[in-house]
């Protein structure tokens, strides 16, 4: 898809699959959604400890083992810089692991600054295309209570609390709630274009 930048010039957005290079700015991203979505609900000193370097070595690890363990990146690229990132696979709670029509999505991201431009749509519209084309039909996510935008986005995107799941959370102020996604592959939009490989 096209747009334009802040100068009025085309700039090329797309979803795509990522790549190892892409781990740093995943990384870095993740560090800034995180401490603008979360303060006030996680602790300010966890959310000043994140370290970068590190958890670009754990999407490094995530993206490159990703093929062989059934999971995906997809990060939507304006042409400069990585906007969101999508993080999704197999289902990992004992209750849904051994359904291979269910996926779990296990992080969702869009930098601060891109919150409300569609990032966030076209990168979900694009999971869902992905989970369609391979044959899941429901999938589900962890969000923390207290994370009213995230839930509200996910609530505009069809997602539903899964009243069958337990709150989970290591703290009053750090409980997640389950939501699910049911029907995929029979929902308009679920015919987006396919994220790219590059």
């Amino acid at each position: 898809m096209l747009t334009t930048d802040s100068h009025g010039r085309a700039a090329s957005r797309r979803d795509r699959h990522a790549c190892e290079d892409d781990a740093e700015q995943i990384a870095g991203l993740q560090v800034a959604a995180w401490r603008a979505a979360y303060a006030g609900i996680l602790p300010a000193a966890e959310l000043h400890g994140l370290d970068t370097a590190a958890l670009a070595g754990f999407w490094r690890d995530r993206i490159g083992a990703g093929t062989a363990a059934g999971a995906d990146v997809l990060v939507h690229d304006d042409g400069r810089r990585i906007l969101g990132f999508s993080s999704f696979g197999p289902a990992r709670d004992d209750d849904l692991g051994q359904r291979r029509d269910v996926e779990e999505l296990y992080a969702f991201y869009a930098r601060p600054e891109s919150w409300g431009t569609g990032v966030g749509r076209s990168l979900m519209r694009s999971t869902l295309s992905v989970w369609a084309e391979r044959g899941t039909r429901a999938g589900y996510l962890w969000v923390l209570e207290r994370n009213t935008r995230g839930r509200d986005f996910y609530w505009k995107g069809g997602w539903r609390q899964d009243p069958t799941a337990a709150p989970s959370g290591s703290g009053p102020d750090a409980v997640e709630i389950r939501y699910e996604l049911t029907g995929i592959g029979t929902r308009r939009g679920d015919s987006a274009p396919r994220a790219r490989r590059r």
